[in-house]
């Protein structure tokens, strides 16, 4: 048989950046078509469909290539037609004991390890929802092949400078780039240690990140920014400046309070937590929206 006659013509969606999403049809056969793996999980009732939908549209808008976005959820209610929802992975873990504890529900996130997860294959970016994508992130595919790619926490990177014993090698989980088949290995170590691990460790990411230390891979400081972080002022002047906007992000993330609809009007936290209006997040929503 001749190669043309073991082409296949093969429908994909194509997402460009800044672009709109169009149906294509591809050679497929001899060559090889990498699919990007976005993935994202919602649970409860904290974060309506609308989250999902903005994420998916900030990743269109952003990421160049052959897209496949996944949304792991128990209610698919409100979801665009483009997310690929799918049922929450199912595992043998004590989920009520998760909840019990201060910020313990993002041990769920160790079940996004589990082996044959969504059928996916290579390497795949994980995205809170509580995220606001303002510049590509095709980088975030190509920087450290197969590593484990994760922000440095912010917090654990202050407190190395002044603790004994901590180094800073602790990510945050808001974003993080895992091989399905390499980094398996902690979906079934958790299995085997649940309780260890619970009584080592007070949050998932401290977990996540010990177990694959040796695979530990950090986000460039300048293309991940926290909004608690990097734009809200230092008491007294959160209370009289508005926060400001970080030039050279490609991400910015919401890790606790606020979250960004929050952020966006002003939020009332306390004398030291409490923000002014950051209108400017909204411009990236707005972009966004217009473009879809």
């Amino acid at each position: 048989m001749s190669l043309l006659g073991k082409l296949v013509l093969v429908k994909i969606e194509n997402s460009g950046t800044m672009g709109r999403q169009s149906s294509q049809f591809r050679l497929w056969g001899p060559f090889v078509m990498t699919t990007k793996n976005i993935l994202c999980i919602k649970w409860g009732s904290k974060y309506g469909g609308a989250y999902v939908n903005r994420l998916y549209e900030g990743v269109r808008e952003h990421l160049s290539g052959t897209l496949r976005f996944i949304c792991l959820t128990d209610d698919t209610s409100d979801l665009r037609d483009e997310v690929e929802a799918l049922p929450l992975p199912v595992t043998p873990f004590d989920e009520a004991e998760f909840d019990r504890r201060p910020g313990g529900s993002t041990w769920r996130k160790v079940g996004l390890f589990q082996p044959e997860l969504a059928d996916l294959q290579g390497d795949t970016l994980f995205l809170d929802l509580d995220i606001v994508i303002t510049g590509s992130i095709d980088d975030f595919f190509t920087f450290a092949p197969e590593k484990f790619c994760v922000i440095q926490d912010w917090l654990e990177k202050k407190r190395a400078r002044y603790l004994p014993g901590r180094d800073g090698r602790v990510g945050n989980t808001s974003i993080f780039r895992f091989n399905p088949e390499k980094h398996r290995y902690v979906y079934s170590h958790f299995a085997e240690n649940e309780q260890w691990a619970l009584e080592n460790f007070r949050i998932e990411q401290q977990y996540v990140s010990n177990t694959l230390r040796n695979d530990l891979e950090f986000w460039p400081d300048e293309w991940v920014r926290s909004f608690k972080r990097s734009c809200r002022p230092m008491f007294p002047f959160n209370l009289i400046r508005e926060p400001q906007e970080p030039a050279d992000m490609r991400i910015l993330v919401f890790h606790g309070y606020p979250l960004p609809d929050q952020a966006i009007a002003g939020y009332r936290g306390g004398l030291l937590k409490s923000t002014l209006p950051a209108p400017w997040i909204a411009n990236y929503w707005r972009a966004i929206d217009e473009a879809a």
